[in-house]
């Protein structure tokens, strides 16, 4: 947050997103990102849409680093370029458990 208080957002992680985060419109407003340009991008469907990207500051793996933020009308999505470094095991039955980790 602007106030520096810390946020956990519930992401979706999507191995077809090839860039970092995506979030809602208004949690980008909520945050007072600072916006950078709009950029397309190619959706699962074939379609393309224009979004605007921002700039955040996140925790990742216990560190404080500067990522781009695309808005998306929907749930926030986690993407490959943030994975990269990072490993995850996923127990892939109902409500099973996710644990991401930096990469040694």
């Amino acid at each position: 947050m602007p106030d520096g208080r810390a946020v956990i957002h519930e992401m979706v992680v999507d191995t077809g997103y090839v860039g970092t985060l995506t979030l809602p419109a208004a949690t980008i407003q909520s945050f007072s990102l600072t916006y950078l340009r709009r950029s397309s991008a190619k959706l699962a469907d074939g379609s393309t849409v224009v979004r605007g990207v921002f700039l955040a500051t996140i925790m990742w793996h216990g560190r404080q680093q500067r990522t781009e933020v695309m808005s998306r009308d929907d749930r926030p999505l986690l993407g490959m370029l943030l994975l990269d470094g990072s490993r995850m095991m996923v127990d892939f039955t109902h409500g099973g458990a996710m644990e991401l980790t930096e990469s040694p």
